[in-house]
C-alpha cells in the first residue's frame, strides 16, 4: 500500500472508532464562522444520518465567536479562522488542536442576470466601485473578516469618503448575499464561500490579487471532548469533509 493509502485507511480507522466509541444518540453544539456555513451543513447531515448524533449549529462573525468563546462560551467544536483559534490556544483558553479545513479568497458578487463590474484589475475595481450606486459588505465593528478586510480596502483605494453614502452593512457575509440577492445592494463584497452559498449565479470574481485575502479557516476540538464531537471533527477533515470545503470556494 502507498504511503497516502496508509494514510487514508488510517484516518478512516481513526473515524470509524470515534464513531464506534460515540454513544449513540449523541447531541453536539457546534459555534461557527459563518464563512464555512454550506460544506458545514453537508458535513453535519452526513454525519447525523451515519451516527445517529444530532448537532446544532450556531453561526456568527469569526469576531463574535471570538468574543464569546474567550468569555467562556461552552461547544463542542468551535469553526473560525485559524489566526482567531491559534491565539486563543496560546493563550490557554482550552487545552485542544486546531485542524484546518480550507482557504477561501474574498469576491464580488451581484444578483443573477444584473450588470456585472470589472473586476479584473484593481483600476477597473476601483472605477466600478466608483460607479455602483451601492455596496453591501459585513459592518466591521461586528467582526466579519470580509468586511473589515474590505473598509481598509476603500481606505487603500482612497476612496472610503466617496463610498460611504453608498454603503449598505450587514449583519454578517450571509446577510450581504441576502441583500443582493434581494436587490438591496447593487454589489456584495464577502467570502467566496458565501456567495456560492447563496447563489453560484452571483458571483462576479475574486477581488484583484494585489487587493486579495486569504483566510484560513479550522476547526477546534478539545483534547477532553467526547467521541461523537472527535468524531464530528474526523468528518470534517476527512477526504469526504475537503472535497465539500473545495466545492464550497475554498482551497
Amino acid at each position: 500500500m502507498s504511503v497516502r493509502g496508509r494514510a487514508v485507511a488510517a484516518a478512516s480507522l481513526v473515524a470509524a472508532l470515534a464513531f464506534a466509541n460515540a454513544v449513540p444518540g449523541a447531541e453536539l453544539r457546534v459555534l461557527s464562522a459563518a464563512a464555512v456555513k454550506g460544506p458545514l451543513q453537508e458535513t453535519v447531515a452526513a454525519f447525523e444520518r451515519e451516527t445517529g448524533h444530532r448537532v446544532a449549529l450556531e453561526f456568527a462573525t469569526a469576531g463574535q465567536v471570538e468574543s464569546r468563546i474567550a468569555a467562556g462560551e461552552r461547544t463542542d467544536l468551535v469553526l473560525n479562522t485559524r489566526s482567531r483559534l491559534d491565539v486563543f490556544v496560546a493563550k490557554g483558553g482550552r487545552a485542544g488542536a486546531v485542524r484546518d479545513l480550507g482557504t477561501v479568497r474574498v469576491g464580488v458578487a451581484v444578483r443573477a442576470g444584473a450588470s456585472r463590474p470589472d473586476v479584473s484589475t484593481v483600476d477597473a475595481f476601483r472605477a466600478s466601485l466608483l460607479a455602483v450606486s451601492s455596496v453591501a459588505f459585513t459592518n466591521p465593528a461586528a467582526g466579519g473578516t470580509a468586511g473589515t478586510y474590505f473598509a481598509g480596502v476603500l481606505d487603500r483605494l482612497g476612496i472610503a469618503e466617496a463610498m460611504a453614502p453608498k454603503r449598505i452593512l450587514a449583519a454578517d457575509g450571509l446577510d450581504v448575499m441576502r441583500k443582493v440577492v434581494a436587490g438591496e445592494a447593487e454589489i456584495g463584497i464577502t467570502q467566496v464561500s458565501e456567495i456560492y452559498h447563496a447563489d453560484r449565479a452571483a458571483f462576479v470574481g475574486p477581488l484583484p490579487e494585489s487587493l486579495q485575502l486569504l483566510t484560513t479557516y479550522a476547526v477546534f476540538v478539545r483534547d477532553a471532548a467526547d467521541p461523537a464531537a472527535l468524531g464530528l471533527a474526523t468528518a470534517l477533515t476527512s477526504d469526504a469533509g475537503r472535497a465539500r470545503f473545495r466545492a464550497a470556494g475554498f482551497d
